[in-house]
C-alpha cells in the first residue's frame, strides 16, 4: 500500500474519497420545512403524503389553498413537510 500512495493520482483519489466521506458523514441534516407540490384533489394529496415520510421529515395534514388572481379563483391541496427534532 505505501508504494501506491507515492503516485500522485492514487494520493489524490484517496484524499478525495476520505474528504468526501468526512463531508457526508459529519454533515448535519438539512432542515426541511417546505411546502409540497400542489394537488388538484384531496385524495391525490393524501396519496402523496407517505412519500415525504423519512427519519428526518414528517408531512402535515392536507390543507385546501385558494388563489384569487384577476377575479379567477383557483383551488388546490398541499401540506407542509416539517423537520423532526
Amino acid at each position: 500500500m505505501p508504494k501506491i500512495l507515492r503516485r500522485p493520482r492514487a494520493r489524490s483519489l484517496v484524499a478525495a474519497v476520505v474528504g468526501g466521506g468526512l463531508v457526508l458523514g459529519l454533515a448535519a441534516p438539512a432542515h426541511a420545512n417546505y411546502i409540497s407540490p400542489k394537488f388538484k384533489t384531496k385524495a391525490a394529496c393524501n396519496a402523496a403524503r407517505p412519500t415525504y415520510v423519512s427519519s428526518w421529515t414528517s408531512p402535515g395534514p392536507c390543507l385546501r389553498q385558494y388563489d384569487d388572481t384577476n377575479g379567477k379563483v383557483t383551488k388546490w391541496w398541499d401540506f407542509i413537510v416539517t423537520t423532526r427534532y
